[in-house]
């Protein structure tokens, strides 16, 4: 396929950090999706347990929505899975979040 000379010098203007986030977020929604799985859930048995809409929660499982940390948490409880893992400078463990 060929790619349109516009799109790809937008994506070049792109700065690391965004592409960063971007990725970051696609991460969290990777996992989240693999934790739904394991466990045989589908994204409106997410919407129930969290109180939220199934529309809401599609939007979120798009790659493109900010989580707070509030909500990455609100997720984990509900999953009963850790979505995070935080390292620290006092050693090479990993933190669950």
């Amino acid at each position: 396929m060929k790619r349109s000379s516009i799109l790809e010098s937008r994506r070049k203007s792109v700065s690391p950090a965004i592409r960063q986030k971007v990725s970051l977020s696609f991460q969290i929604v990777d996992r989240i999706h693999e934790i739904l799985e394991m466990k045989g859930f589908q994204q409106k048995d997410l919407a129930v347990m969290l109180g939220k809409s199934e529309a809401e929660i599609s939007k979120w499982m798009r790659g493109t929505h900010n989580f707070t940390i509030d909500t990455l948490v609100k997720i984990e409880e509900a999953l009963g899975a850790p979505i995070l893992e935080v390292y620290t400078k006092k050693g090479k463990e990993p933190h669950l979040v």
